[in-house]
């Protein structure tokens, strides 16, 4: 698999994570919501299926879906309202907080990658 492909994927579960912690906290005072959460990402990587497949007897290359939706489940939580609700804002925002910090950190594995293969090329 291409450092492109994996940067993309984990871009990818970035923004299916800060979304899914964005629509906890959007529900925040509905009684009974039960928040959601995406596992790590290794892994939900590690589960997703990536499958390879041939164009040249002498070349590989990754072959699947660009965009894979991840696992959402419940999130495991001890802490609960009196409403059944047991969203908790203080790990949402931390969520979100590293989903920013991850997007930028592939932005900025993207740039170098990219600079580096242009390098390459240009000689």
């Amino acid at each position: 698999m291409n450092v492109f492909s994996a940067i993309s994927q984990q871009t990818n579960w970035v923004s299916q994570r800060y979304a899914v912690a964005a629509s906890n906290v959007a529900n925040i005072d509905t009684p009974g919501y039960r928040a959601r959460e995406i596992p790590d990402f290794k892994l939900a990587f590690d589960k997703s299926e990536r499958k390879m497949s041939t164009t040249h007897p002498r070349h590989f290359r990754a072959h699947g879906q660009t965009s894979e939706v991840y696992e959402v489940r419940e999130q495991q939580s001890v802490d609960e309202t009196h409403s059944a609700n047991n969203v908790s804002i203080e790990r949402e925002m931390q969520v979100i907080g590293e989903s920013s910090r991850q997007t930028s950190v592939n932005a900025s594995l993207y740039k170098l990658f990219h600079r580096m293969a242009l390098a390459s090329v240009k000689g």
